[in-house]
């Protein structure tokens, strides 16, 4: 089985085909195995392409339909077409809500997903701006319907970024007490969630005396180039799988 350590350590590397496991294990998310032939780029754009197709032409609600829009968007990933994988889990979860209670976990994860593939692209649409904040409104809400707080507490700190990013600071505060609220025993996550809602807090108190004392205001606050993945990064598989791992609806733990 393809898992998504082994299926990206073999992306230059030719393997055969292995039959897939059934989701609902500890391996939900199971990234798509590779053909025998290597793909480049252009091959994975075209590989998700395809799997966008058949998924639009299917009827009917079945797991696999939804699998096919999950495994276009990781087409898209590893090629690098960020709007194009954010565009198919967005699609991933407007099929799985179309069938009520039993796609909702599925949906949230993929919204969280669809919200970082956006955050990948240095230069957003303004269309593309507000489908990041809408996804994640939206991912927190199913999350804590299904009472999964953990993912909650992660699409809140996503969030609170965004609206860092956006210079929107009091919804950036209160999206960190939200977070922190919903890891809750997690001491690390808490603790980080805290830390940062008591740095926006004072900096809100303070925001004339740090600008006299020239400090870098947060208005000035950007993304770092850093966050972005690239391919040329040394540490490119390590955070792909960051990206999956950390927004799969059963964590390591469960």
């Amino acid at each position: 089985m393809g898992t998504i350590a082994s299926s990206l350590s073999r992306r230059d590397a030719a393997v055969k085909p292995i039959p897939r496991r059934d989701r609902g294990t500890t391996e939900e998310y199971e990234v798509m195995f590779f053909e025998e032939e290597r793909l480049g780029p252009a091959a994975l754009e075209a590989r998700g392409d395809r799997f966008m197709s058949i998924g639009r032409h299917r009827r009917g609600w079945s797991p696999d339909i939804s699998r096919l829009f999950e495994e276009a968007a990781t087409s898209y990933v590893l090629a690098e077409k960020w709007r194009k994988a954010a565009q198919a889990f967005s699609e991933q979860a407007r099929y799985d809500l179309q069938f009520g209670d039993e796609g909702e976990l599925s949906a949230a994860s993929a919204l969280l997903r669809c919200a970082k593939c956006y955050n990948q692209i240095e230069e957003k649409e303004a269309g593309e701006i507000a489908a990041t904040k809408h996804a994640l409104e939206k991912a927190i809400a199913l999350f804590v319907k299904k009472n999964n707080l953990h993912l909650a507490a992660t699409s809140c700190v996503d969030l609170a970024e965004f609206y860092t990013e956006h210079q929107q600071l009091h919804n950036a505060l209160y999206s960190y007490e939200q977070a922190a609220d919903y890891y809750g025993a997690n001491r690390r996550g808490n603790r980080h969630c805290r830390f940062k809602a008591n740095l926006l807090r004072f900096t809100l108190a303070n925001q004339e005396m740090l600008h006299v004392k020239g400090l870098v205001h947060i208005k000035d606050y950007k993304r770092r180039s850093g966050i972005y993945i690239k391919s040329s990064d040394p540490d490119w598989r390590a955070r792909v799988r960051s990206l999956f791992d950390s927004t799969s609806i059963v964590q390591p733990w469960m």
